[in-house]
């Protein structure tokens, strides 16, 4: 078993199929239906917190909570092999962390693509390239590397939550992914990507919507270290005045994905443990991104970058505010920066491993000082049950500096526990 390798996740609705197959589990391989060309794979997770806000929280009832059991996550994955050279995948979730603000249990498309291999349906053969085209919700991040917690998919990620800056999202859009076999100068492969999307899974085609642009290229070598370095630009501030503040669609990657902690005052779906500083209009992040394996059981993990955007939250006063606080957005730049560290060892090999990470994020907007830092520690333990099944436990304390893009408005912490399984 490699750390925390990043797989995606395959699934399906077949649920008689599923019964009646009868196939063994493992955290990689898929039931097979149809001559191999449906595969399918199925995730659970089961969660527990017990976390607090300090005194002083934006909403007094985040200081007073209770431990108890989340909802379960669960997600289908579905691969489907259209031809060679023609594949569609789709996820679909009860994520309550990532879709749904109420009580409701429903199904929702997380992310899906139709991926061709333009290399293979132009008959290039025998070609140290790789060359895709994907259409249709398509996961975009300007990290490498490492997993991140999503719904169900949590058994990418070491730790429980994921970072306070984890720059993720999936939009409606196209990538085209490319990759040449080096394997030379101590480089095995050099990866690249663009991808262009619209700021939502609906169709709005109102004035002033624009587009997000995505950019990734990143080396892997055969000495245990990986480089890379990713981008974003979204030109989404045209809607500011022709739209009401609810109805403005902002860069969702701005936010991360739904974290595993929740608070009392917040709904299922928020992004309030997450950085709330950038309104997610007119961006610019620029992320760079490192991985060194010292051994088999050992892995680190590193990055660092900017963000800013031309607009800012405001609150009533008008003054810059975080997500949480904000009625309005204004033109006011905003800025950021940030970065992380992450470190997993395996104590027992394939069984029992320690994990931590440090993230920061420092509030840079010009005539912001004071105390202007964002800050989350997280340690870890996981324990494979089975090979397919992970049990997790992690202690997070997160600090919010007065003027920092902290959303919960003052220092928070506790303990949380998972239990997963994938076949």
């Amino acid at each position: 078993m490699t750390l925390f390798n990043n797989t995606k996740h395959s699934f399906s609705v077949l649920a008689s199929a599923l019964l009646c197959a009868g196939f063994s589990a493992t955290p990689v391989d898929a039931a097979e239906f149809f001559d191999d060309r449906l595969k399918v794979n199925a995730l659970f997770m089961q969660g527990f917190q017990n976390i607090e806000a300090d005194p002083g929280a934006f909403d007094p009832i985040n200081e007073n909570m209770s431990a108890g059991f989340q909802r379960l996550r669960f997600n289908l994955e579905l691969t489907f092999k259209i031809t060679d050279d023609i594949t569609a995948f789709v996820d679909l979730g009860e994520e309550p962390n990532d879709f749904g603000s109420d009580d409701k249990f429903e199904i929702s498309q997380d992310f899906g693509y139709i991926d061709f291999n333009v290399l293979g349906l132009l008959k290039v053969t025998d070609t140290p390239h790789e060359l895709h085209v994907k259409a249709g919700n398509i996961e975009s991040s300007v990290f490498d590397f490492r997993g991140f917690s999503d719904g169900a998919a949590v058994q990418n990620n070491p730790l429980i939550g994921n970072s306070i800056a984890d720059f993720v999202t999936a939009e409606s859009g196209v990538q085209v992914a490319w990759a040449y076999k080096l394997q030379q100068y101590n480089i095995d492969k050099v990866n690249a990507n663009i991808t262009v999307t619209v700021p939502t899974f609906d169709e709005d085609y109102g004035d002033g919507r624009g587009y997000n642009v995505f950019g990734d290229v990143s080396v892997n070598t055969n000495f245990g270290l990986d480089l890379g370095i990713g981008w974003f630009v979204s030109d989404l501030g045209g809607q500011v005045g022709l739209r009401d503040f609810a109805d403005i669609q902002v860069a969702g990657l701005i936010f991360g994905d739904g974290d595993n902690y929740n608070f009392v005052s917040s709904g299922n779906s928020s992004r309030d443990t997450h950085a709330g500083l950038l309104p997610g209009l007119n961006v610019t992040i620029v992320q760079l991104n490192s991985q060194y394996r010292l051994s088999e059981n050992t892995l680190f993990r590193g990055w660092f970058g900017t963000a800013e955007d031309d607009y800012s939250f405001v609150d009533v006063n008008g003054n810059q505010a975080v997500a949480t606080q904000g009625v309005a957005y204004a033109a006011i730049s905003s800025k950021m920066r940030f970065f992380g560290l992450e470190a997993s060892h395996y104590i027992i090999p394939d069984k029992l491993y320690l994990a931590t990470r440090f993230s920061q994020v420092s509030n840079e907007t010009e005539g912001v000082s004071g105390d202007t830092d964002l800050t989350r520690l997280q340690l870890g333990a996981g324990w494979w049950l089975a090979e397919n099944t992970l049990l997790k436990a992690e202690w997070v304390e997160q600090r919010e500096g007065a003027n920092s893009a902290g959303q919960i408005g003052t220092d928070w912490g506790g303990f949380t526990a998972e239990v997963s399984v994938r076949f």
